[in-house]
């Protein structure tokens, strides 16, 4: 039997002279089209496992968590990146002097926000709340802490990514920043990260936000 294909997506037909033979002409037309079709697993351990040679073009929907991800000749990232929000409408406060994750007299912390590294490996990253300091002279900053999907910090929270206010007024405040480098189609969290310039001084935070937008 000789195996012709079509001339665009190389689809397999019988010819004229094959034998008769329609399960066996059906199923390898069958089998070229499946990895071709909009394919669907429920998580990405069960795509990894029948596709362990993906090809690239392949277009899979990801029950969990909800995505659509194409492969593209390194790694499986989303086919439209759409950003990533949370918020926590809790007011807390902290006097610690290194970054924390979670603020005294509040609720809802650690608010992590899960995105998908995109192709670019790179995402925008913005932190933002209602700040205020104790004191005149202290100050107050959030920035936030990027992990892989093994917990390690990949960037911590530092002041020169951060949103700051050194009054007592309370002040809406909000600071973005980029991050690169990131493995395209892995999972990362950034997590909001608070701190007080001193000990003495207590830094309150209150309408927490965190945003991820990724760049394609």
């Amino acid at each position: 039997m000789t195996t012709q294909y079509t001339p665009i997506s190389a689809l397999p037909y019988p010819q004229a002279t094959d034998p008769a033979d329609l399960p066996t002409h059906l199923k390898a037309l069958a089998d070229t089209t499946d990895a071709r079709l909009v394919m669907r697993f429920p998580d990405t351990a069960t795509r990894d496992t029948k596709l362990p040679a993906p090809v690239a073009g392949m277009i899979a929907w990801i029950g969990t968590p909800g995505r659509m991800m194409y492969y593209n000749g390194t790694a499986w990232v989303p086919l439209a990146p759409v950003p990533v929000f949370r918020v926590n409408v809790d007011d807390g406060d902290t006097t610690s002097t290194s970054y924390v994750e979670t603020l005294a007299n509040a609720g809802g912390d650690p608010m992590a926000a899960t995105f998908t590294a995109p192709a670019s490996g790179q995402v925008i990253v913005t932190v933002g709340s209602y700040i205020r300091s104790s004191a005149s002279s202290g100050i107050a900053c959030m920035s936030a802490n990027i992990r892989n999907s093994s917990g390690t910090i990949l960037y911590a929270a530092v002041d020169e990514r951060s949103a700051a206010s050194a009054i007592t007024n309370r002040t809406s405040v909000s600071a973005q920043f980029l991050i690169t480098g990131l493995a395209a189609g892995t999972t990362h969290t950034a997590t909001p990260a608070y701190r007080s310039g001193a000990t003495t001084n207590t830094a309150y935070f209150d309408t927490r936000f965190i945003r991820v937008d990724p760049i394609p």
